[in-house]
């Protein structure tokens, strides 16, 4: 299935921000009014074999919303798994539970929003992914460090690079933006940042 069909943001195991909606238990009381295609802004919405998946958007970010149960006959209830992401989950259910009772749209619950600083550092390392997957050219740590990590400083060249600092911290970044391309981005859809 292509990403367009389904994206992995939708995965709620990966995406614990992603709101996981399913038919209550029976003897709940009459459907609370819940007509998410009333939505004013739906950014993505797709039916598949597991339910229905949409992305709605709101001033104080989007929400990602797996409803399991379809049926407008029944009430729907919230699911929140009891995982290392319980506290995620729960904000942001409540987030899009607000947002459904009329509140003003909030940034303090919900997605996972990088500080400028770590915002600055994630961009780095995917200016270093970006230029170490260049199928034509493969850089050196030297270039990349003269590229994107110190462009308006003078560094060593020779022996002198061989044993710098700027060496061992382009190394580290190296290795951290790789880290990040084949596992670690899961720990920044959870909302945490390493390193």
């Amino acid at each position: 299935m292509s990403p367009t069909d389904a994206p992995a943001s939708w995965l709620a195991t990966l995406l614990p921000a992603t709101v996981v909606l399913d038919a209550a238990p029976p003897e709940f009381a009459e459907p609370f009014p819940f007509d998410l295609d009333r939505w004013p802004v739906i950014l993505a919405d797709c039916i598949l074999s597991d339910g229905r998946h949409m992305v709605l958007g709101d001033d104080g970010g989007p929400h990602h919303v797996w409803q399991r149960h379809v049926s407008r006959s029944r009430s729907l209830a919230y699911i929140i798994v009891r995982d290392d992401a319980i506290e995620t989950r729960r904000r942001a259910a409540q987030r899009l539970d607000r947002r459904l009772g009329g509140a003003a749209p909030s940034q303090r619950v919900g997605a996972f929003r990088p500080t400028p600083f770590q915002r600055r550092r994630l961009n780095l390392l995917l200016d270093i992914l970006d230029l170490t997957q260049t199928p034509d050219e493969r850089p050196t740590s030297y270039e990349i460090a003269r590229r994107l990590i110190y462009r308006n400083a003078t560094i060593g060249r020779g022996q002198e690079w061989k044993s710098s600092t700027e060496r061992r911290r382009t190394l580290r970044l190296i290795g951290q933006a790789r880290r990040l391309m084949t596992g670690d981005y899961r720990s920044l859809l959870r909302g945490v940042v390493k390193g």
